[in-house]
Order: structure tokens, then C-alpha cells, then sequence
């Protein structure tokens, strides 16, 4: 059920003209694990003890770069060498390993460690490496628990949910955030107790990851801390306190979410109004419609994405009006939301945005059109297909070869 709520929240943020919103999101696809490994022969090549060799060397970049390699290699042979490297918090500048933005809760995209670096390596090897992760977590150095708790979460094997959840009350805070981080990904329902204390640390970076771990808990559960967490102290836990309730089909979070539209951080108001917009309660109109005359044009564009996604007639006048905002991502919202409204009062507006200014704001108009299968549509749209863009051009063909196939 919470693969199926995510995969749901992905696809509709994906949607043509929607943003997607959910920070300290992880990307899996590029450390996907392999059971198999290439050093499980017990011949080390020449390579890997080279490799070995260079986790020493007295140039940070170049331990890092052989701690990446001995990943891409498996080469379970040098977990020892790689788990004592955890401690290694010495600055690097990326590219070092590829692509960082692929690591997950990765910290700074443009610099990383050799420990944290090992830790993703480690976590290339997969179960041979949990046991040795897990002793880490007890090390004397805070980066090496901190970089330990990190590969768990990337690797998602059972056996380190207990001792993440001890982490969560480790000394230093960079361990507490990591073990939550990683416990959105690895713990089952043992986890939420601990998450939800966790949402109360003394630390902004740990409540922030506590709210993330808790929105991938399929739990309702850790509703009510989310709720609370709302009103917590720190912009940044709040809004990730409203993404993570957006996951939650609960609908008590329902009015908090609404309230939280009057935040004074904008950062939280269009989080609140990306939440509300996955959730199925008509209650949630008349706040997004005002959100749509928000100060901030971010704010704007999520209500109207959100309203796109309520089946509910009064929000047509608001998209309407927010159809001549002077922002255009703002206009391109809202003619994506008037597409899916089955409203005839929303054709002679999009048929206006088909001469709008903007290139995006005529494309979406074009594709919104292309739903209504209304006969008023249909010259504008064979005007558009003379448009000096090729995207809105290729819209207006496709919007009417959608009113071609109703007709048949």
C-alpha cells in the first residue's frame, strides 16, 4: 500500500503542468543492489588491493576515488578497509563519484567525504555488508556512525531496523538525523515510536528527517505528531511535516493543512497545498481558491495544480481568474487544471489562452482543449497549428485529433 500511495503522488505531481514537490527524496535507481558479488571467489585481483591501497593515501580526493571504485567493483573483499574509512570526514570537492545527486540524503550535491563515499560503496555489496555497517555504528567517531547509518539505509535490510532505531539517541545529532533518514527507508512499524520521538529532538535536522522518514510510513499512526509538527518551530520541519502528511489518506490532517495556507513562509504554503491537493475532501477548495491570490507565485501555481485535482465545479471561476495572473507558470497551471474540470464554462478561457504570450501557457491551453471535446475549440486549436512554436503547434495537433477520435 505505500509503494502504491507513492507511485500515486509521483505519477499525479508528474502530470502535464504539475510540479512535484517532496524534499530529501531518494533516488534508488543508481546504487540499485546486486546480491551477486565479483569478489566471492576469495582470489583478490590486483586492482582491488591497489585500490586497498590507496584508501590510505595522504590525498583525500584520491581515497574517495578508490573507495567509489572498490563499490562499482563489489569488491566485498575490502568491506575492513572501507568500514575503517567511515571516519574519514576530510572535505572533497565532487565530481568524485558521479553524480551525488543520486545518493539520497547526501548532504551538500558539490562536496562529499571519503567516509561517506565508503558508505555508499559499502552499500553497493549489499547483505555482506550490514553486519560490518552495524558494528560501525558503535565507533568512536561520529562521522563513521553518522556514514555507518547511512549505508544501512541505502542497502534496506532488516536486520538494521533495532540498531538504527538505537541511533536515533545517539550523542551527536548527525547520527540521530542519518539513523532517521535511513529508517524512512528500512523500518516497519517498529520504527514509528522512535520517529516520532525523534520529531521532537532538540535538533531542526533531525524533526526535519524524522517528518520524512514518517510520510513513508504506510501508518496513519504518525498523524497526529505530523499535525503537531506543523506548528514546530522551524519552517523547514513544517514543510516537510505537510509533505509527509500529503501521503497520509487520513482525513484529520485535512484542516491543519488548510491553516497551514496562512503560514508566513512560503516554502510551507505551497507544500501545504501540494498536500491538500492529494486529498479527496471538497473541504480544501475554498482554501486553495484563496491560496490562488497568494503573494507568492509558487503558492499560486500549487493551488491551481491542486485544484486541477478536485472534482468540484467552484473552482472554475478562480482558475478562470487565475488564467490572467502576470505570471505564466501561474496561467500554465491553471489552464492544466481547467483541462480536467468537465465544466463547458472553462472553453471560451482556454480558447483565449491559445493567444496568450507565453509558449507554455498556449501548449497547456492547447492540450486542455484537447479534453473538452467542445466544437467551439475546434478552429482556434487549427489556428494554433500555426503557431510559432512547435511545441504548441504539436499540442493543437494532438487536441484535435482527440476531438477526431470523439467524433468517430
Amino acid at each position: 500500500m505505500k509503494a502504491l500511495l507513492l507511485a500515486l503522488a509521483t505519477l499525479i505531481s508528474s502530470s502535464l503542468g504539475a510540479p512535484h514537490f517532496s524534499p530529501y527524496t531518494h533516488n534508488s535507481g543508481l546504487f540499485a543492489l546486486s546480491e551477486a558479488t565479483s569478489q566471492q571467489s576469495g582470489e583478490v585481483s590486483a586492482e582491488v588491493k591497489s585500490l586497498v591501497e590507496k584508501l590510505t593515501s595522504s590525498i583525500a580526493s584520491e581515497r574517495a576515488a578508490a573507495a567509489c571504485r572498490l563499490g562499482e567493483l563489489k569488491a566485498t573483499a575490502a568491506i575492513p578497509a572501507l568500514v575503517k574509512l567511515l571516519a574519514d570526514d576530510t572535505e572533497v570537492i565532487q565530481p568524485v563519484c558521479g553524480d551525488k545527486s543520486g545518493w539520497g540524503d547526501a548532504g551538500n550535491p558539490n562536496k562529499t567525504t571519503p567516509g561517506e563515499v565508503a558508505a555508499v560503496a559499502l552499500s553497493r555489496m549489499g547483505r555482506q555488508a550490514v553486519e560490518p555497517l552495524i558494528g560501525a555504528l558503535k565507533a568512536d567517531a561520529w562521522p563513521a556512525r553518522s556514514n555507518a547509518a547511512y549505508g544501512l539505509g541505502l542497502i534496506k535490510d532488516e536486520r538494521s531496523v533495532e540498531p538504527l532505531i538505537a541511533a536515533t539517541k545517539d550523542a551527536a545529532w548527525q547520527v540521530r538525523a542519518r539513523a532517521a533518514w535511513s529508517l524512512g527507508l528500512v523500518g516497519d512499524s517498529r520504527s514509528i515510536q522512535p520517529l516520532l520521538i525523534a520529531l521532537q529532538d532538540t535538533e531542526e535536522k533531525v524533526r526535519t528527517q524524522a517528518a520524512w522518514a514518517l510520510g513513508l510510513k504506510g501508518d496513519d499512526s504518525a498523524v497526529e505528531g505530523l499535525i503537531r509538527a506543523l506548528s514546530d518551530s522551524s519552517s523547514k520541519v513544517q514543510t516537510q511535516a505537510a509533505w509527509a502528511l500529503g501521503l497520509k489518506g487520513d482525513s484529520r490532517a485535512v484542516e491543519p493543512l488548510m491553516a497551514a495556507l496562512s503560514n508566513s513562509d512560503a516554502n510551507v504554503r505551497t507544500q501545504a497545498a501540494w498536500a491538500l491537493g492529494l486529498k479527496g475532501d471538497a473541504r480544501a477548495v475554498e482554501g486553495l481558491s484563496a491560496a490562488l491570490n497568494d503573494s507568492n507565485s509558487k503558492v499560486q501555481a500549487q493551488a491551481a495544480w491542486a485544484l486541477g485535482l478536485k472534482g468540484n465545479s467552484r473552482a472554475i471561476e478562480p482558475l478562470t481568474i487565475a488564467l490572467r495572473s502576470s505570471d505564466p507558470y501561474v496561467r500554465a497551471q491553471a489552464a492544466w487544471a481547467l483541462g480536467l474540470k468537465g465544466d463547458s464554462r472553462a472553453v471560451e478561457p482556454l480558447i483565449a489562452a491559445l493567444r496568450d504570450n507565453d509558449a507554455d501557457v498556449r501548449r497547456q491551453a492547447a492540450w486542455a482543449l484537447g479534453l473538452k471535446g467542445d466544437q467551439r475549440a475546434i478552429e482556434p486549436l487549427r489556428s494554433a497549428l500555426n503557431d510559432q512554436d512547435a511545441e504548441v503547434r504539436k499540442q493543437a495537433e494532438w487536441a484535435l485529433g482527440m476531438r477526431r477520435m470523439q467524433e468517430q
